[in-house]
C-alpha cells in the first residue's frame, strides 16, 4: 500500500528547482537512497553503511541490530525484522535492508550529521529559538539544528516547499514562465530534509496508485494528493512525531558518531574551508605580499550582505562593499512607458519601496527623472547614468540581499576572518576562513531577485554601467567582475558565444575589465524519454556567459583532493557549441564555507554551498591578485587569462571536462 514518488519530485524537493539548484545536499543520506525508497516508500531497501571516520564497523552493526530490536513489540516480531534486515558487515562497511523508517529512527541518529543538528542549549533555549525565527520571517529558512521544530515551524517548511513544488509543477505543464517563481534559494537544507522525509513516510501510508505514464505526470499527481491541507497537516504530524521520539531518545549531550553516510547496495551488471590552500592563493599571498586593497572587484549576484563583518577591513571600522546597485527593477526605470502618467506614477511607487534605497527622490522629482529618461530613449539619446543612479544604488549595509547566493560568492572571493573572529572569540575553533583576497574591495551589483523575469537584460545593464563607472572615472574603478550565474544557451537562437550577453561581456574585457564566470551546473541531466527517466553526463552544456570567448570560463572540482576525485560531476561541459575549449579552467566548488547574510550571533552566518558559482570567485581571487602585485596587468584581461591558464595544473583529465586544468596561483606568480 503506497504511494510512488517520482524522482524529480525528490530532487526538487531536496536540491531546489534545475534553474536554482543545490548540487549536493548535506545529510547523510546519499539521493539515491532518497530515490529508492521514494519509489517503493513501504519496502525495505538494501543499503551499504559506512563508519563514522575510525567506528569499527562491527559496533556500527550492533548498534543498529540493537536499534531494530528496540522497534520490535514481541520477540517473534523481533525475530522477523533481523531475517529481513539480514545485517552484516566487512571491515569498513556495513550491509542492512532496512525500511525508510528505520533508517530514519535508527541509522540517521548515529550519524556525525545528526549529532551536529543538535545544539547546546536547553528546553527554554530551544523555545527561545524557535520563537525567534518565526518571528523574523525570512530568516527562519537558515534553519540548521532540529531543536526549533516544533508543530508551527514544521508546518511551514511543509507549506513552503509544497507550494513551490506546485509552481514547479505548472512550468512543467507550460504555465508563462512570468507567472511562476519556484526558487527555493531561501530553504535551508535541514528543511528539506524533514519535507521530503515526511512526504516519503506520508507516501508509504497510502493506497497503492498504479504510476502515471512518466516521471513528470506522476509528480504532479502526488502534488494533487497532497495539496488537501489536511494531508499538508499529516505530513507535518509524521515529521513532528518521529523527531520527538528521537528528542526523547537523546541524552543531555549528542551521543558519539558512529555512522557517516548511507547509500545503496547497487546491483552489478555484465559488461574550502581549504579551498583557498587548495589552489596555492595562501602560499602566493605569503610569498608575494600581494595587498589588494586598491584593486575593486564587481560581484553580480543576487546581493552582499554589506554588514557581514566578514567585510570590513582588517581593523574593522569600516566595510569593503563599497558601493551597491540594485539592478533587478532596471526595466521599470527606463521604461518608455513612463511617458504615460499612470504607469509612471505606479512604477515610481514600487522603486520607492525598495528597502535600503541610498538617495530616495521624492514622488514630484521621481516622477520628472522617470519621464526624463523615457523621453530620451524616445529620441535614441544615450542613458543618463546618473539619473538612473537615483533609483538602483542602495545603502551596502540596509540592503539586505535576496539570497545567499551572492554573499557567499563575495566571501570566497573577499571574506577577511579576522573581524568575525575579534566579534566571536568562542566561536574560533570554527571553520572560518579568509577568502582569495582578504582587503578587496567589493562592488555589489544585484541582478537575481525574486522572480526570473528579465535577468538577463538587468546583467547586460549592470555589465554595461560598470563601462560607465570606469570610463567617467578615466581610470579603473572597477578591475574585474565575477558572473556566478549561468543561462541555458539555445543553438537555434544565437550563434554559440554570441548571446547579448556574451556579446556585452566581450565589450566589457575589450575596455579591459577582467570577466569571470561560472561554466553551469548543467554536466549530470535527467532526461525524459517515452521509456521513461534516466540519467547521464552532458556534454557541451556551457552555459551563458560562460561561452563568450574572452572571458575567464570556470568549472569545479574537489575543495582540496582535485587529484583524486577530479571534475565535480555537476559541473558543466565542454566545448562549447561551436567547438571552442571550455571550460578554461576549474577550482574548488565543492561544499566551500564562506558568509551567509544575516544571523544574530557576532561573526554573523556562515555556511556551505557547492556548484561552479563557488569555483568562479576562486578564479576572480587570482585575477585580482596579479593586478595587486603586477600593476602593469591592469587593463590587461587577455593577458591574465593567459598568464592562469598556462600555469594551470593538468589533473589527467579530458580537456572538455578540466580545460587547461587546476587554478594554481603560486605558479601563476612565479612564471612573471
Amino acid at each position: 500500500m503506497a504511494i510512488r514518488v517520482p524522482s524529480p519530485l525528490v530532487e526538487f524537493i531536496l536540491l531546489g528547482p534545475s534553474d536554482d539548484r543545490r548540487q549536493l545536499q548535506e545529510s547523510p543520506i546519499l539521493g539515491d537512497v532518497w530515490i529508492a525508497f521514494a519509489k517503493a516508500p513501504d519496502k525495505s531497501v538494501e543499503l551499504l553503511i559506512t563508519p563514522y571516520k575510525t567506528q569499527p564497523a562491527g559496533d556500527v552493526a550492533a548498534a543498529i541490530e540493537t536499534g531494530i530490536a528496540e522497534t520490535a513489540a514481541t520477540d517473534t516480531t523481533r525475530t522477523e525484522l533481523a531475517r529481513r534486515a539480514n545485517i552484516a558487515y566487512l571491515q569498513g562497511i556495513v550491509v542492512a535492508q532496512l525500511t525508510f523508517a528505520e533508517v530514519l529512527g535508527v541509522v540517521v541518529p548515529m550519524t556525525k550529521w545528526w549529532a551536529d543538528k543538535w545544539r547546546t542549549g536547553g528546553a527554554s533555549k530551544q523555545k527561545d529559538r524557535a520563537r525567534r525565527r518565526r518571528r523574523d520571517g525570512a530568516q527562519a529558512n537558515l534553519r540548521h539544528d532540529l531543536d526549533v521544530y516544533d508543530l508551527v515551524t514544521t508546518k511551514r517548511a511543509v507549506r513552503e516547499i509544497l507550494t513551490a513544488a506546485r509552481r514547479w509543477a505548472r512550468e512543467l505543464s507550460g504555465a508563462p514562465a512570468t507567472e511562476v517563481d519556484s526558487r527555493t534559494s531561501n530553504v535551508s537544507p535541514l528543511d528539506r530534509y524533514v519535507v521530503l522525509a515526511g512526504l516519503i513516510l506520508w507516501a508509504g501510508l497510502g493506497p497503492d496508485d498504479p504510476p502515471a505514464p512518466t516521471s513528470f505526470a506522476q509528480a504532479r499527481r502526488v502534488l494533487d494528493a497532497v495539496s488537501d491541507d489536511s494531508l499538508a497537516k499529516l505530513i507535518t504530524a509524521q515529521v513532528t512525531t518521529l523527531l520527538k521520539n528521537l528528542r526523547r531518545q537523546r541524552t543531555a549531550s549528542p551521543p558519539n558518531a558512529l555512522v557517516w553516510q548511507i547509500s545503496l547496495n547497487r546491483v552489478a551488471k555484465p559488461a574550502l574551508s581549504r579551498s583557498v590552500p587548495a589552489v596555492k592563493a595562501d602560499a602566493a599571498q605569503t610569498l608575494f605580499k600581494a595587498d589588494c586593497r586598491d584593486i575593486a572587484w564587481a560581484v553580480i549576484d543576487s546581493g552582499i550582505d554589506g554588514g557581514h563583518p566578514a567585510f570590513r577591513t582588517r581593523d574593522g571600522r569600516d566595510s569593503r562593499v563599497k558601493r551597491c546597485f540594485d539592478f533587478t527593477k532596471f526595466r521599470q526605470i527606463v521604461s518608455l512607458s513612463n511617458s504615460i502618467k499612470a504607469i509612471r506614477q505606479d512604477n515610481v511607487r514600487l522603486l520607492s519601496k525598495r528597502q535600503g534605497l541610498l538617495h530616495r527622490p521624492n514622488s514630484a522629482e521621481a516622477e520628472t527623472v522617470l519621464a526624463t529618461l523615457a523621453e530620451d530613449l524616445r529620441h535614441r539619446r544615450p542613458i543618463h547614468w546618473e539619473l538612473v543612479e537615483k533609483f538602483v544604488e542602495m545603502d551596502p549595509a540596509a540592503a539586505p540581499p535576496f539570497t545567499n547566493h551572492g554573499t557567499h560568492v563575495a566571501g570566497i572571493l573577499g571574506a577577511n576572518m579576522q573581524a568575525p573572529r575579534a566579534a566571536n572569540p568562542a566561536r574560533a575553533h570554527d571553520d572560518w576562513a579568509d577568502g582569495m583576497c582578504p582587503d578587496i574591495q567589493l562592488y555589489d551589483f544585484r541582478v537575481l531577485g525574486t522572480s526570473l523575469q528579465d535577468t538577463e537584460f538587468a546583467i547586460i545593464a549592470a555589465l554595461q554601467f560598470i563601462r560607465q563607472l570606469n570610463e567617467c572615472d578615466n581610470f579603473f574603478t572597477i578591475h574585474g567582475v565575477n558572473l556566478s550565474l549561468s543561462i541555458p544557451h539555445d543553438v537555434r537562437n544565437f550563434a554559440c558565444g554570441r548571446t547579448p550577453i556574451c556579446n556585452e561581456c566581450e565589450r566589457l574585457v575589450e575596455s579591459g575589465v577582467v570577466v569571470v564566470a561560472a561554466a553551469g551546473n548543467h554536466g549530470y541531466k535527467t532526461f525524459e524519454t517515452q521509456e521513461g527517466a534516466y540519467e547521464s553526463y552532458a556534454a557541451f552544456s556551457i552555459t551563458d556567459p560562460g561561452n563568450a570567448e574572452s572571458i575567464i570560463t570556470v568549472g569545479a572540482t574537489h575543495r582540496y583532493w582535485p587529484h583524486t576525485y577530479g571534475i565535480s560531476f555537476f559541473s558543466s561541459r565542454g566545448p562549447t557549441g561551436d567547438g571552442r575549449l571550455k571550460p578554461d579552467l576549474v577550482a574548488p566548488g565543492e561544499r566551500i564555507r564562506a558568509p551567509f547574510p544575516g544571523g544574530q550571533a557576532p561573526g554573523g552566518e556562515w555556511g556551505d554551498l557547492d556548484g561552479t558559482s563557488m569555483a568562479a570567485p576562486h578564479v576572480s581571487g587570482a585575477a585580482a591578485l596579479l593586478m595587486a602585485r603586477y600593476s602593469e596587468l591592469i587593463g590587461q584581461p587577455r593577458r591574465i587569462k593567459r598568464i592562469l591558464c598556462d600555469t594551470a595544473t593538468d589533473l589527467g583529465r579530458e580537456r572538455s571536462f578540466q580545460g587547461h586544468g587546476m587554478l594554481d596561483v603560486l605558479r601563476a606568480f612565479q612564471s612573471l
